[in-house]
């Protein structure tokens, strides 16, 4: 396995390969640490199960779907930007102008640096860390991110999340990652579905999580015609599995995340207009947890909260 540093634009992108097989792992640490492409290999060929465009023109011009963003100290919105945590109101800004909430934190687009590169027969492994003192308007919370990133011969990727509460009080978060995946040639029509939601969120006129419904998507759902846009409560486990299937292409692809209280315990998806790809996004809280406390993490002042979640295909 190997680690190199190239040049993207004005931009420098870690790319993490395994030359035996053509897989790779592209990433930008100064974008937000987007996984910018990801290729994975099944049955002797190579997927771009990932892809975000292969320009920084078209990375900019797609800024506003949040491709591959790491979301943190929020996942999803804030209704109105508002909420208040131990007795204290706060107001963040908003930044999703048309239904006036906050919405997918503060590190998204935020640079990162590169704090540990490894690499063996097996693995590459990138370490990416960020640090936040506290100086946005509505969240005075200092923390320390990082995000390790292994990339696998055998397993395909594993990104692993540790925060860090560097202040001086008590600190909510919430945490998420927004992939969109893809399959080269094929449409959302194409494929089908297996996940363990337990529940599906409604939501309001502000895309705010309201009703729940009881669902059933296991048994590889037929995506024809569907639409999906919502929250998903998920059947707790050590491992939560949500499965993608390609028949035509004969491989399945896995976006698993740590489950069990405390975990990622919720999976947005969403099917874009476009159909040409699926959001699968592991959430540790529901949408405006920061008020309904639903899936709210409070993150004690010295403590690390660490979990993971990741891709492979078979």
């Amino acid at each position: 396995m190997k680690i190199a540093k190239e040049a993207f634009g004005h931009l420098t992108e870690y790319v993490l390969t395994n030359p035996e097989t053509g897989e790779a792992l592209y990433i930008l640490p100064e974008f937000g640490g987007m996984i910018r492409k990801m290729t994975l290999q099944k049955n002797g060929h190579l997927h771009h199960v990932i892809d975000c465009g292969n320009s920084t023109e078209k990375i900019l011009s797609g800024m506003a779907s949040y491709p591959s963003a790491h979301l943190f100290p929020w996942g999803n919105r804030v209704r109105n930007g508002k909420y208040s945590f131990q007795g204290v109101d706060y107001q963040l800004p908003i930044n999703e102008i048309g239904l006036h909430n906050a919405i997918h934190g503060l590190v998204s687009f935020t640079p990162f640096e590169v704090v540990e590169q490894t690499t063996n027969d097996v693995e590459a492994i990138l370490t990416l860390r960020h640090t936040y003192y506290g100086g946005t308007l509505g969240y005075p919370f200092p923390f320390v991110l990082d995000i390790t990133h292994i990339f696998s011969a055998d397993e395909g990727l594993e990104i692993n999340y540790s925060i860090k509460n560097i202040g001086t009080s008590d600190m909510p978060i919430v945490l998420g990652w927004h992939p969109y995946f893809r399959i080269e040639g094929e449409k959302a029509d194409d494929w089908q579905m297996d996940f363990p939601a337990a529940y599906q969120y409604k939501a309001d006129n502000q895309m705010i999580s309201g009703e729940k419904v009881k669902v059933d998507f296991s048994g590889a759902i037929d995506l024809r015609g569907k639409t999906l846009d919502a929250v998903f409560a998920m059947n707790s486990s050590s491992k939560i599995i949500s499965k993608l299937y390609s028949p035509k292409k004969n491989f399945i692809l896995n976006v698993w995340q740590e489950g069990m209280k405390g975990g990622f315990t919720y999976t947005v998806v969403y099917i874009p207009p476009a159909r040409d790809c699926i959001a699968i996004e592991p959430m540790t809280g529901n949408t405006d947890a920061y008020n309904s406390g639903d899936g709210l993490l409070v993150l004690e002042r010295g403590k690390t909260f660490e979990i993971s979640c990741g891709a492979y295909l078979s």
